[in-house]
C-alpha cells in the first residue's frame, strides 16, 4: 500500500513538473522577442523612405519598450494601442508570438496590410524564414 501510495506522488510530480516544462518552452524570452523584432524591422523598413515608424506597443512587453531595439536609419515612436486606434496615424502592430513546431511566427503589419513571419532560431540568433500575407486592404 505504501509502495503504490508512493509511486502516485511520484508520477503526479513528474506530470506536475511536465507541466510547467511545458508552457515554459512555449513562451518566448524576452531577449528572444526582442532580438526577433529587430529583425524583422530591420529587413522590412530596408528600403523604406519611411523616416518615422508609429508602432502600437499592443503585444509589446514593458521590458522590451523600455530598450526597444534599433532600426538603421529609423526613428521609431511607440504609441499606446488606443492612440493609434482614435487618430490618422496607420501605426504599424504586432501580433502574439506564437510556436508552430521548430518555429516562431508573429504577425505584423499595419492598418492596410499584415503579413505573418516565420524564425527559426540557429545557434544562439534567430533568422527569418518566411512570410504569409494574413491582410491585404485596399484604399
Amino acid at each position: 500500500m505504501k509502495a503504490r501510495a508512493l509511486l502516485s506522488i511520484a508520477v503526479l510530480f513528474f506530470c506536475f513538473c511536465a507541466i510547467e516544462a511545458q508552457e515554459t518552452e512555449n513562451k518566448l524570452a524576452a531577449a528572444d522577442q526582442r532580438q526577433i523584432i529587430g529583425i524583422l524591422l530591420n529587413e522590412k523598413f530596408k528600403a523604406s523612405f519611411e523616416e518615422t515608424i508609429y508602432l502600437s506597443t499592443a503585444n509589446i512587453p514593458e521590458e522590451i519598450q523600455k530598450d526597444f531595439p534599433a532600426v538603421k536609419n529609423k526613428t521609431i515612436r511607440l504609441i499606446a494601442p488606443q492612440t493609434s486606434e482614435s487618430t490618422e496615424v496607420c501605426a504599424y502592430e504586432f501580433g502574439e508570438f506564437e510556436f508552430i513546431e521548430k518555429f516562431v511566427s508573429v504577425s505584423f503589419g499595419n492598418c492596410r496590410e499584415g503579413l505573418a513571419y516565420d524564425f527559426i532560431k540557429d545557434g544562439d540568433r534567430w533568422k527569418s524564414v518566411a512570410s504569409t500575407v494574413t491582410r491585404q486592404l485596399f484604399y
